[in-house]
């Protein structure tokens, strides 16, 4: 019985909807290192080519001596994300949409104009305790005078939460700046963005604001899904 086109469409949503493991984004090539850590709090980054793409898909790991629902706090906090996150210029929970979503600017890199996105996240837990924070760009946000708007981003950030209150911090993203990327600007993004965004997570989660005993302190959305545990142990 032939399939109609109703339920192929219907298909091709659901996947394209569903959530990716971390080191599952539609890259095409081998990661390749970028920076190799020999510490236990070291960062360390690859990065590897993706058809179509300009800007390598990218990826960084580390540990940090605080616990999972501490760099939650961090990541929940979407007035400092301009603090640590590459390029980032501004971010907010724009009027008319849930906290799961953020609008963010980012500054351009000369010849190239500043990008911007309104963006949405997801949060889920692993059967083995790791947890996804999971964002996408979504369409539909005003045009900006002065920007470009950024085409496509899948980020993922997955947190294993490890015994005696560390949690090892991983750091993966596909992204299309959209506009015209110069190659050595794109190679500048995928080389960097993951070592000076892991690097500037594991110095704002020490702040003494990040230090919450509770997944319920935490924005909804955080709470919307099977509930978050931790070990006993970490």
């Amino acid at each position: 019985m032939p399939i109609s086109r109703r339920a192929v469409l219907s298909l091709t949503l659901a996947l394209c909807s569903s959530t990716l493991p971390l080191g599952a984004l539609a890259a095409t090539g081998p990661w390749e290192p970028v920076k190799q850590g020999t510490a236990r709090e070291d960062v360390s980054t690859w990065v590897r080519s993706v058809d179509g793409m300009a800007v390598k898909a990218f990826r960084g790991s580390t540990e940090v001596n605080q616990s999972a629902l501490t760099v939650l706090a961090l990541l929940a906090d979407t007035q400092n994300l301009p603090n640590w996150i590459f390029k980032c210029a501004s971010a907010q929970h724009p009027a008319g949409y849930g906290h799961d979503h953020t609008y963010a600017r980012f500054k351009g890199i000369w010849p190239a104009s500043p990008r911007d996105a309104l963006f949405k996240r997801v949060v889920t837990q692993e059967p083995g305790g790791a947890i996804f924070i999971e964002t996408r760009e979504v369409a539909g946000y005003p045009p900006v005078a002065d920007h470009v708007r950024i085409k496509s981003l899948h980020n993922i950030f997955r947190l294993t939460p490890l015994k005696g209150g560390w949690t090892k911090v991983e750091f993966e993203t596909q992204v299309d700046l959209g506009g015209m990327v110069p190659g050595w600007l794109a190679n500048l993004v995928s080389t960097e963005a993951a070592l000076v965004t892991l690097e500037g997570l594991k110095r704002e989660v020490t702040k003494p604001k990040y230090k919450i005993k509770s997944i319920t302190e935490l924005p909804d959305y955080y709470q919307r899904s099977k509930s978050i545990t931790l070990p006993a142990d970490h």
